[in-house]
């Protein structure tokens, strides 16, 4: 089923990318149960088959897109061909956070993303990284010598802390912090479920779990209304992302942004801007604890550049194993895994035609644990060649955010607020693994550790 010589970074002229078909397809349901059961082992199986590998979702075509070079035709040379409207992951977003920049398409999305852009200007960086580090202190801060602690919610909450006070810069009251923290995931992990079964009927019934996602969908737009309504009627000048979110104004029409695309707006930024960056967080830990002789490698570098002061934005330059170990979690365990688009019309890849409606995936979990780019791909190594955790080039290997014009906008927040949340905890704290306990990742809407359980170790000064 191989329909042409494999793509090479090196052929001056690029020949049709390799087709295969998916073996072990079920009746009726195709391939979907062992992507819904068993992702990562099924991206595993599929990664040495081909370029473009077809499989079936239903009755619907699917395509995983396994080379480099064929994943930047897709998000950035035929970005308009593949469209993020119509999966079943962005439509079933789409009912949580509206029309905001996640989910928009075309022109509506471009103009979003002008608008938006402004506030994630460097400048406006100093303030949101003192309040990242003033919340991982406070958090780590109440941790005890010996503590077994829940890592991936203790990172959750430093997330949404951080995210829900870099929105609004006015303390909340620890109440509305912990709705967030509470029926954020909650909503966030109905979302996964409701991608992955799309059957209205089912997520109708009246149960536990239903009923949980209602709640908390409908909790947390309340709590976004409010927070909207309090910085709009407060005349007191704040540097934080409602009151930029505000005073945006369209570049062709001089227009505000409306009530309902300002909602939209923080929906998305609290989504997008908790999940994968407590996941990070997380999978950093882990790794870490797991690596010993990283750890204390890192506890060095932050010891002798920061000595005893909070980390501040302008530390991080110098953190170059910091840099690395974070790049390399982002490698080994990249939280956004798996991304659809869909084809909007007949379309080519990779010199193979598309029709209309196919689903087409990209994976950059499958891309960074290809042995080809990635030796020992398995290995966590925070000294590999630095080309080989570039965030830049055409047919990169390493695609933890994205590529074209819909790579994720927030990226360099979210590292910013990874590393230093990281620099603030580590100089006072070793998380050690429980030995008792087996980490599993969970493939979902993102890829998490599940239950995370390490024991607090107070480092000697």
């Amino acid at each position: 089923m191989t329909a042409g010589p494999s793509l090479t970074d090196t052929d001056p002229r690029p020949r049709p990318a390799t087709l295969a078909t998916a073996p072990g397809g079920l009746p009726l349901l195709g391939h979907a149960w062992q992507l819904r059961f068993r992702p990562l082992r099924f991206l595993d199986s599929l990664r040495g088959q081909a370029d473009l590998v077809a499989l079936r979702l239903g009755p619907i075509q699917g395509y995983l897109v396994n080379q480099p070079r064929l994943v930047h035709e897709l998000l950035v040379v035929r970005h308009q061909e593949f469209t993020k409207t119509g999966s079943p992951l962005y439509e079933t977003v789409r009912v949580l956070v509206g029309n905001g920049l996640g989910t928009s398409e075309g022109e509506t999305h471009m103009r979003q993303r002008r608008t938006l852009q402004p506030l994630f200007h460097p400048h406006c960086m100093e303030h949101y990284a003192q309040i990242m580090t003033a919340v991982a202190e406070e958090r780590s801060t109440a941790w005890r010598h010996g503590q077994r602690l829940r890592i991936d919610r203790e990172m959750y909450r430093v997330a949404a802390s951080a995210m829900t006070r870099c929105l609004y810069s006015a303390r909340l009251p620890d109440n509305a912090v912990h709705e967030i923290t509470t029926h954020l995931p909650i909503a966030f992990a109905g979302v996964g479920k409701r991608a992955a079964l799309p059957i209205s009927w089912l997520h109708a019934l009246p149960t536990r779990e239903n009923r949980a996602y209602t709640t908390a969908v409908r909790r947390l737009h309340a709590l976004v209304a409010q927070l909207i309504d309090d910085r709009r009627n407060d005349p007191t000048p704040s540097p934080d992302l409602l009151t930029a979110l505000l005073a945006a104004r369209d570049e062709h029409t001089g227009q505000p942004l409306s009530q309902q695309q300002i909602h939209d707006e923080v929906m998305t930024l609290l989504l997008a801007g908790t999940d994968t960056t407590a996941a990070l967080l997380a999978w950093t830990l882990h790794l870490l604890g797991a690596h010993p002789d990283v750890d204390q490698r890192l506890h060095t570098e932050l010891r002798q550049e920061l000595g005893d002061k909070p980390p501040t934005l302008y530390d991080l330059p110098r953190l170059g194993l910091l840099r690395r170990v974070v790049a390399e979690a982002l490698r080994v365990y990249p939280p956004a895994w798996l991304t659809p688009r869909r084809a909007a019309t007949d379309a080519q890849l990779g010199g193979h035609r598309i029709p209309e409606g196919a689903y087409v995936f990209y994976s950059p979990y499958a891309l960074h644990h290809a042995p080809d780019h990635h030796p020992r791909p398995d290995d966590f190594d925070p000294d590999r060649p630095e080309a080989e955790l570039s965030y830049t080039g055409i047919g990169s290997a390493f695609l933890p955010f994205g590529a074209g014009p819909h790579k994720c906008i927030g990226n360099a927040f979210s590292l910013a607020e990874v590393h230093l949340t990281l620099a603030a905890i580590l100089p006072r704290w070793r998380l050690c693994p429980e030995r008792s306990h087996t980490v599993r990742p969970r493939a979902f809407t993102t890829l998490t550790p599940g239950p995370l359980l390490m024991h607090a170790e107070q480092r000697t000064p």
